[in-house]
C-alpha cells in the first residue's frame, strides 16, 4: 500500500517531516499510515528542510535519555537516517516570510519551515502534526496525513 496526497496538483515529491520519520524506528509509535509511508519510500521523492535532521537527532537523544533506547541502539538509528533518501532543502527561508507563515497560522518557526518548503518547491506536505496540516489546509496546500486515503 502507498498513500497517495488526497488532493491538489502538487506531486513531484513529498516533504515529511520528523513526526512521520521517527515511527519508523519506534515500533510503539507506528502506525498503518506511518508503516504505508515507509513501504512508499522509493516511489516518491522526498524532501525536508535541514532541521529536519537536528528534529530526528534530537528525538534520538531524548529517546536514549528517557531509557527508551541505549547509546547502541540510538547509533544504529542514526545511521539508519542518515541513509534514507532524503533531499534535504540547501534554501534557507528569509526571516520575514518565515515569521510572518509561522505568526499567520500559529506554527512554530520549525514547522512553518516545513510548510514553507513544501509551498516553495509545490510539494504534498506528510506530517501527524494537526497544526502544521490545518495550516496547509487552510493555504489549500496538499496534505498527507492519518486522516488521508491510503490507496494502492
Amino acid at each position: 500500500m502507498a498513500p497517495e496526497p488526497s488532493s491538489g496538483p502538487a506531486t513531484a515529491g513529498w516533504v515529511i517531516d520528523a513526526s512521520v520519520t521517527m515511527p519508523w524506528f519506534f515500533a510503539d509509535e507506528a502506525t498503518p499510515f506511518t508503516e504505508g509511508l515507509l513501504d512508499a519510500l522509493g516511489a516518491q521523492v522526498l524532501w525536508a528542510p535541514a532541521l529536519w535532521v537536528l528534529e530526528c537527532t534530537n528525538v534520538l537523544q531524548s529517546a536514549q535519555r528517557r531509557r527508551r533506547i541505549d547509546a547502541h541502539r540510538r547509533a544504529e538509528i542514526a545511521s539508519e537516517l542518515s541513509a534514507l533518501p532524503v533531499h534535504l532543502d540547501p534554501e534557507i527561508p528569509d526571516f520575514v516570510s518565515l515569521d510572518r507563515l509561522a505568526a499567520a497560522h500559529g506554527l512554530s518557526a520549525y514547522d512553518a519551515a516545513y510548510l514553507e518548503l513544501a509551498l516553495r518547491r509545490s510539494l504534498v506536505l506528510v506530517s501527524l502534526d494537526a497544526r502544521l496540516i490545518a495550516a496547509a489546509a487552510a493555504l489549500g496546500h496538499p496534505v498527507l496525513s492519518a486522516a488521508s486515503d491510503i490507496r494502492n
